[in-house]
């Protein structure tokens, strides 16, 4: 009963009491990892993290279609964009390589992490 009277306010709590939280909800969408201990990895995990990653690109071609191609660089994790599939809105990383490129998001159902390197 105490935890829900308590007279600490959210920002007296800080940021780690809320990521904390955050890291507990159930998440419907898993990222594919290639490492068995890695399996239950969540987005959040990964923030400011280097990874090696594989991606699928949807790359449009002549006929206006869409081919798909297979990517794998090192990058830095940016953001996290925590999406509802419930609503039709995939999660998503921003991501910047390591070749200073712009920084792009890349839906985690497209994303392997290969390997997280720190």
């Amino acid at each position: 009963m105490a935890v829900h009277n308590s007279t600490q306010t959210l920002s007296a709590s800080g940021l780690p009491a809320f990521r904390a939280n955050l890291l507990n909800l159930p998440e419907l969408e898993k990222i594919s990892c290639r490492f068995r201990a890695k399996a239950e990895l969540h987005p959040l995990q990964l923030m400011g993290k280097r990874i090696r990653n594989a991606q699928v690109l949807r790359v449009p071609v002549d006929d206006g279609g869409v081919a798909l191609e297979s990517s794998i660089c090192i990058s830095r994790v940016l953001a996290v964009n925590l999406g509802s599939l419930e609503h039709g809105i995939g999660s998503a990383v921003l991501l910047q390589d390591e070749d200073g490129s712009d920084p792009y998001y890349a839906e985690l159902s497209d994303l392997t992490v290969l390997e997280i390197l720190g």
